[in-house]
């Protein structure tokens, strides 16, 4: 009978790889079956271009240099609002509201009378008198323009003859209406709101920066806003405001964007975060987000050594750009990292360690370290799936 060499199972494998290796507490060793079973998918990290970026947290304020007032030009009581409900929007040149007046009346008459006596001035041929009805007409044609008296209604009121005891005031602005405030019936005084409007194509984001980051903030700087709302959205600003002062509870400066609102999916109160490109190209080790593994008291990264052995290391996270992450410490050029599965080899090394990723770097082994032979990792991995 041949004799046939038995050969080791993973976990021998990973036992004598142990026994022979200097390893730290928390590495683990996979072998290549087990890697294409767990999706083990690693790359070699390299120095690359990396803009930074800030982000901060913001929300939506409707901008005060867009809002306006509806207001009545002359004395009177609305007999009609065309302008229902608040939140309706409005186009310059729409109708507003019709509002009787005593003046517009009497001022309407006075001019169909200074019409008569210029004509029978003209007839007698006296200068002064021709003159003095002119100025009338002028007087009686100015007051009506200062109560918003349109050239279309003036050129009605010529071609009709007839005296109208109320006048239709027309909005001066585009926007959405934000208060109603007075309603049908209401008497109002000349220069009174009616409507309080708002420009909504622009908007204010204040973004709350913290102090560590003023300096990387100046006016006129470009911004992405982003919202949950919208995902995958972008909307452009730009910084039009620095606040002088600093939050003293919070350590933070209101800084304000401009922002473009886009088919007005932007509202009022909505919260969005800023991002700001800094003008600073930087050269350093980029990786993808999915390779570092952020536990809250440090930032992880599984590094392949050889013999499959794969060890976590602490790594410094200097800013996020798409996807991508700046390590300004912790890896070198060359090393080769865990793209895909870090999350699962991590669970496993604690599960052997018997301790947690943080603690890591605070402990040191002695000797040899312990391993069950029988203990495997894809006994684990399978269990799981089932």
């Amino acid at each position: 009978m041949d004799l046939v060499l038995k050969e080791k199972s993973d976990a021998e494998n990973e036992f004598e790889a142990l026994k022979n290796s200097q390893n730290e507490i928390g590495d683990i060793i996979l072998s290549p079956a087990q890697q294409l079973l767990a999706n083990v998918q690693t790359e070699k990290v390299s120095i690359k271009e990396f803009k930074r970026s800030l982000t901060f947290n913001g929300f939506i304020k409707t901008s005060e240099s867009n809002m306006r007032h509806i207001a009545t030009p002359v004395s009177g009581r609305i007999i009609k609002m065309y302008i229902s409900y608040e939140g309706q929007m409005v186009s310059k040149g729409q109708k507003a509201f019709d509002i009787y007046s005593p003046e517009i009346y009497s001022t309407q008459k006075e001019y169909l009378l200074a019409l008569k006596n210029l004509e029978n001035a003209k007839s007698s041929g006296n200068e002064i008198v021709i003159a003095q009805a002119e100025n009338l007409i002028s007087s009686t044609i100015n007051r009506l323009r200062i109560w918003e008296v349109t050239p279309e209604q003036m050129e009605e009121f010529e071609n009709t003859m007839e005296v109208k005891d109320y006048v239709t005031v027309y909005s001066k602005y585009s926007g959405v209406i934000t208060q109603k405030i007075v309603h049908e019936g209401h008497w109002a005084v000349a220069g009174e709101d009616i409507y309080d409007v708002v420009d909504m194509s622009t908007l204010w984001v204040i973004a709350s920066v913290p102090e560590s980051d003023i300096n990387s903030v100046r006016i006129g700087q470009s911004a992405n806003i982003t919202s949950v709302s919208y995902p995958g959205e972008v909307f452009s600003a730009k910084v039009n405001f620095i606040s002088p002062m600093l939050t003293s509870d919070t350590r933070t400066l209101e800084v304000r964007f401009d922002v473009s609102n886009r088919n007005y999916r932007l509202k009022p109160d909505m919260y969005v975060k800023a991002e700001i490109g800094s003008a600073d190209y930087e050269w350093n080790i980029v990786v993808p987000r999915n390779s570092v593994l952020r536990t809250g008291k440090m930032d992880l990264v599984y590094v392949k050594k050889e013999n499959n052995i794969f060890s976590p290391k602490k790594v410094t996270v200097g800013g996020e750009r798409d996807g991508l992450y700046l390590i300004t410490s912790g890896l070198s050029e060359g090393d080769e990292i865990v793209t895909s599965a870090g999350f699962l080899i991590d669970s496993e090394s604690q599960i052997r360690s018997g301790t947690s990723t943080d603690d890591i770097k605070e402990k040191e082994i002695k000797g040899d370290p312990e391993f069950n032979k029988d203990q495997d990792i894809m006994k684990d991995i399978d269990h799981n799936k089932h």
